[in-house]
């Protein structure tokens, strides 16, 4: 089965919400799809944190970007992530060291977290992947 690996280092929309595509999408064509949420992407996994903001480089388009998903016509990241998830072919990664970086344990994370991991254990879950991209 072919795999995509995604390393998420960013919490801001304009970049969860093309690592979480692309990892559905490969999910629902039949990959195997695994995530390693580190330094600031982390901040994404924790419970009750919602990302409200844009990178500088798209700023003009962040009330865009609301007002898709307060009308409903773009689903949320945590919808695309879930439907993923919901494949049984996405797998997700809280980095070890950007855990304590912000003092945050296991238990700080949402449930659907696969694990807690430290980078040498993901990328040896990345190394055999047909794709491999850093979404920062």
């Amino acid at each position: 089965m072919p795999k995509i690996a995604l390393i998420v280092a960013s919490e801001r929309l304009d970049k969860l919400f093309p690592a979480v595509t692309l990892a559905t999408t490969a999910a629902i064509s039949g990959w195997e799809a695994e995530l390693f949420f580190t330094f600031w992407g982390l901040l994404a996994l924790k419970k009750g944190y919602e990302p409200s903001e844009v990178s500088l480089d798209y700023q003009a388009y962040q009330d865009l970007l609301k007002e898709a998903l307060a009308s409903g016509s773009m689903p949320g990241w945590r919808t695309v992530l879930h439907q993923g998830v919901a494949t049984g072919r996405v797998k997700i990664y809280a980095c070890s060291s950007s855990l304590g970086m912000f003092g945050m344990t296991a238990d700080d994370l949402e449930e659907y977290v696969d694990s807690v991991a430290g980078a040498a254990t993901f990328l040896g879950k990345a190394k055999d992947a047909e794709v491999t991209l850093f979404v920062s």
